[in-house]
């Protein structure tokens, strides 16, 4: 057999990874006293576990987070401060509801611009600590569909640690880096996801009933989504699996809204959809069926998306920017049959979220058309996202600010705010008079546009507060409209005229 030598340029970056591979331990001991790390989204459980073993060994580490699962590292008796960034979720909600985790609130538009301004203020972290793929034959590595700020922290960190996953879907776009830009590899840490054994604990541990939905899961979901849940797969319950892998139903008021939505959308519109409820059941739901050459610039995904490029009706062929290509900082939101689409495709695209989701770029695009839930809005069009009851956060900004902001400004654009009408089985109305004192509005009323609920569409841009009233009363459940009408009435004056 004739063998080749490798190039010099091979050599070296060869030379260089070895030079930073490490066991866990070794590479967790570049964190010190005092740092402030952060872990990345969605981190697998050996690359959280190794980073929280070094944490138990150091008087004190702030740690920051992005949509946190990792529970370990929300006790009492932590040692450093505990931040989350954009997204709470339900996984830490107790810890921040009972103070032990507190909220920075940033946007992606500006999560990066004290440090990229070289202000005093900039916070950027000691260490930064993230999954990668293995190198590439010219030394490069990705950090999968699940992106968000992995390269966009690994390029300004001071230093950074990597854990090789071989489960790391290949996907395109602004997504390399080469190993001489990071500190530490970790191999082997992380091992391929055992579907097999997955079925056996299945079969032996779950209840019978729940095998075929299951089972059913097991067939759909991709390989990186099976990892996140590779261990407590069988004991989950099936009704959360299916709503964490993008496979939860779409109900009625979904449908409505849907329905609802579908009015609005244009041949070529360039698309932006949110990945809370129920924004992320609009693909599912039909809303983009009858449109054609829609396009494809958004924060993250949905289940359904891909689907739709497959179908031909996503074929971003009219866009502004990045044309032909589908656009996102990451494809986290979509189910396993999206993600098998988007696995190696070329159409779809990566990219940091301060350049992409930075509404000076965004609102190039022609007819950009924002898709974002609420939890509530008042009848001035205060749109408040994160919280309910005054100040209890169930979530943070996300992306929403800058999604709806690029499309108030977008020629063509509209900042549409989905969100079924009623909570709690229709006992709390979710169009509301007033918020409550503390209620924090992640849209103010001044960049409120269109709102949809399952009983129609209520068009603010252009209209004052009496017709703004006049207009989310049309639109709330019909047991609630009364009594809206009456506080509307006494706070702003008769409403029609």
């Amino acid at each position: 057999m004739t063998t080749t030598e490798p190039s010099p340029a091979t050599a070296n970056w060869r030379d260089a990874y070895q030079r930073r591979l490490a066991s866990a331990p070794e590479a967790m001991n570049l964190i010190q006293n005092g740092d402030l790390v952060a872990l990345t989204i969605l981190a697998p459980a050996a690359l959280s576990g190794a980073l929280h073993a070094r944490v138990q060994e150091l008087d004190s580490v702030n740690i920051r987070f992005l949509a946190p699962r990792e529970a370990d590292f929300f006790t009492e008796d932590r040692n450093g401060e505990r931040e989350i960034e954009l997204f709470i979720g339900d996984s830490i909600r107790p810890a921040h509801e009972a103070k032990i985790a507190t909220y920075l609130p940033n946007t992606f538009m500006l999560g990066m611009k004290a440090f990229d301004a070289g202000r005093a203020e900039a916070r950027i972290p000691d260490v930064f600590v993230t999954p990668c793929s293995e190198p590439n034959g010219q030394g490069f590595v990705h950090f999968g569909p699940h992106m968000w700020t992995r390269k966009a922290y690994t390029r300004r960190a001071k230093r950074t640690i990597a854990m090789v996953d071989p489960n790391m879907t290949p996907v395109h776009g602004d997504v390399w880096m080469h190993v001489s830009e990071f500190d530490a590899f970790i191999e082997g840490a992380i091992q391929p996801v055992d579907v097999q054994a997955m079925e056996e604990r299945v079969r032996n541990e779950s209840p019978a009933e729940e095998h075929e939905r299951r089972f059913e899961l097991l067939r759909n979901a991709s390989t990186e989504q099976l990892q996140l849940v590779e261990q407590m797969f069988h004991l989950t319950p099936v009704e959360m699996l299916e709503q964490a892998l993008g496979f939860a139903p779409v109900d009625d008021a979904a449908q409505g809204i849907a329905n609802n939505l579908r009015q609005l959308i244009r041949d070529g519109d360039t698309i932006q959809v949110g990945v809370g409820q129920p924004s992320q059941l609009m693909f599912k739901a039909g809303a983009f069926d009858d449109a054609k050459h829609l396009g494809l610039h958004t924060e993250l995904g949905s289940p359904g998306l891909a689907k739709l490029w497959a179908r031909g009706i996503l074929d971003n062929s009219q866009k502004t920017l990045h044309r032909g290509k589908a656009v996102a900082v990451a494809w986290s939101g979509c189910d396993g049959e999206d993600l098998n689409i988007i696995r190696d495709n070329p159409a779809f695209q990566l990219h940091d979220p301060d350049y992409l989701l930075d509404p000076r770029l965004m609102s190039q695009n022609r007819n950009m058309t924002s898709i974002n839930s609420a939890v509530a809005v008042d009848l001035l069009g205060q749109i408040a996202s994160e919280d309910r009851f005054g100040g209890n956060m169930i979530n943070g900004t996300g992306g929403q600010p800058d999604t709806h902001i690029s499309a108030s400004l977008s020629a063509g654009g509209r900042a549409i705010t989905v969100l079924r009408s009623t909570a709690m089985e229709g006992a709390i109305n979710k169009i509301v008079a007033q918020h409550e004192a503390g209620t924090l509005v992640t849209i103010p009323r001044y960049l409120a546009d269109t709102v949809i609920t399952e009983y129609g569409v209520a068009r603010l841009l252009d209209k004052n507060h009496r017709q703004r009233a006049d207009e989310l009363i049309s639109v709330a459940h019909p047991d609630f409209r009364a009594e809206l009408r009456k506080q509307a009435e006494q706070l702003w004056g008769r409403l029609s005229i």
